[in-house]
């Protein structure tokens, strides 16, 4: 492990960037975790992936970075604590900036391969099942596929903001996927597992390390495929499904609820065959907040 960037913190140790590196030579990875500071299962995801290369010989570049936002972690916050600052909306950085702003720079540089990867997990108030987001075309596509994770959202222009990392991966012409999966402020191992195997699906498909198996893609849309549910009204929602369920047209998804006295409110069903990919975590909403996100399955 090196610490490839240090800033002086006012009153607590240093804060240090850390990046574990397996392997040399091409192709190269990058794989970064933690941009968000309480994102546990990314976080996670990347250090049970640092597990699994330790014992291997890797045929080419991995680089690791399972945790940025040390601080934020810290106190189990989203963002850089000192000035409420986002780190993903800090790229491509200033080496000269604010301190969110120079470890941007710094973590985009040393960042620096072929194939770039960011790994978060959903909002505190939502559970996503992991999924890739990726182009509607092209090899980045090609690579998102290849990890075998539960959903494959191809998404034109997504994520492509300069601001954010992977639009600053691909405004310096690396190729770059963005993974969501599980629930921030949680640890769900199993959604951790799920996006460990996808990420090692990945370096076996770059011929990095051997395949160990692929998981099991279960939807690959686009937006159109996608059936989302919001909150007609405000509420307390109660969930009949959990991420990863298959549903059939017709299927309860879940019920609204007055908060005080549980009168029924109305019911949320899906439209359409598919699978269950986001779901409300936090179960007092708002109208029009999302509730449920099912992706449409054709078989």
């Amino acid at each position: 492990m090196s610490v490839v960037f240090r800033i002086d913190s006012p009153y607590r140790s240093p804060y240090e960037l850390h990046r574990l590196t397996f392997g040399s030579g091409s192709p190269s990875v990058a794989i970064v975790a933690g941009l968000h500071g309480n994102e546990l299962n990314a976080i996670h995801a990347v250090n049970m992936l640092v597990s699994a290369l330790r014992v291997q010989r890797p045929r080419g570049t991995v680089h690791l970075f399972p945790l940025v936002n040390t601080f934020g972690a810290d106190e189990a916050r989203k963002r850089w604590p000192f000035d409420d600052q986002d780190i993903n909306r800090a790229f491509p950085g200033d080496p000269s900036g604010t301190a969110v702003q120079r470890i941007a720079y710094a973590l985009l540089e040393a960042s620096n391969a072929d194939v770039c990867v960011d790994v978060h997990s959903g909002a505190p108030h939502v559970r996503e099942l992991p999924q890739v987001r990726a182009p509607m075309s092209g090899v980045e596509l090609e690579l998102a596929r290849a990890m075998g994770l539960p959903v494959v959202w191809r998404r034109p222009g997504a994520r492509l903001e300069a601001s954010g990392l992977v639009g600053a991966w691909r405004e310096n012409g690396r190729q770059a996927l963005h993974i969501v999966g599980g629930r921030g402020l949680t640890l769900d191992s199993r959604l951790s597992t799920i996006i460990a195997g996808g990420l090692s699906g990945l370096l076996a498909h770059l011929g990095i390390v051997p395949s160990m198996g692929t998981g099991q893609t279960l939807a690959d849309v686009a937006h159109a495929d996608i059936e989302t549910h919001r909150a007609p009204c405000g509420g307390f929602f109660i969930s009949e499904v959990r991420v990863g369920d298959i549903v059939k047209a017709g299927h309860l998804l879940g019920y609204l609820q007055t908060p005080v006295g549980g009168e029924r409110l109305g019911e949320v069903r899906a439209e359409r065959r598919g699978v269950v990919m986001t779901l409300r975590a936090n179960p007092l909403v708002h109208a029009a907040e999302l509730l449920v996100r099912v992706a449409r399955q054709d078989r």
